[in-house]
């Protein structure tokens, strides 16, 4: 787990992983338009997925806190794979796509 000054760090953000996690969002937004209607959530996540594509920074900046609490991140912050990014997306995706239809 990260220390109090690393999770502070890490609330403002890396300018690289940022944008890698833009790119992890856009990636797993475009994978729920193709995704089997029958998919668990699927209604939730296909209107967010397409929030997120018409403004995805918007979605970074809204939700960034929220991702950066998964400890894998945390411990290694810009050192982390592009799997676990996407892992972590994925994750969270009905949980953030629930609180936007909420």
């Amino acid at each position: 787990m990260a220390t109090l000054l690393e999770i502070s760090n890490l609330s403002s953000g890396s300018t690289e992983l940022k944008k890698r996690f833009l790119g992890a969002l856009i990636q797993k937004s475009w994978d729920v338009l193709n995704e089997d209607a029958g998919t668990s959530n699927h209604g939730n996540r296909l209107a967010l997925a397409k929030k997120v594509l018409v403004d995805p920074p918007a979605y970074i900046e809204k939700y960034w806190l929220f991702y950066m609490s998964n400890d894998t991140v945390q411990a290694n912050m810009d050192a982390s794979p592009d799997n676990d990014l996407l892992y972590v997306v994925s994750d969270l995706l009905d949980e953030v796509a629930n609180a936007e239809a909420a």
